[in-house]
């Protein structure tokens, strides 16, 4: 059980020697952004838009412009889920 967290105390110090490793929260919203975690780059960039360092407020608002949801996409969204419930009501329908 020695070694177990003797490894986790080498690996939490990699990590923190880790320059790579991202700092802030505008930079942890971009790694998260291109992990691909879109949920989680939006709270982190909302994060740093509300309190991450002064210089990067700007950009973090500038990200959560850009990662909100389109509208025309969930107005489409919306109107082909009405269209294949109408469908099923009026296959219902036609059965009886």
């Amino acid at each position: 059980m020695a070694k177990k967290s003797k490894s986790a105390r080498q690996q939490a110090a990699e990590r923190k020697a880790d320059p790579t490793a991202p700092s802030t929260p505008l930079q942890k919203a971009q790694w998260a952004l291109e992990s691909g975690d879109v949920a989680r780059a939006r709270a982190l960039a909302l994060e740093a838009a509300r309190s991450g360092p002064e210089a990067e407020r700007p950009e973090a608002a500038r990200m959560l412009e850009r990662l909100k949801p389109d509208p025309r996409a969930l107005l489409t969204v919306a109107m082909v889920l009405l269209m294949i419930v109408v469908a099923a009501w009026a296959a219902l329908l036609r059965a009886r």
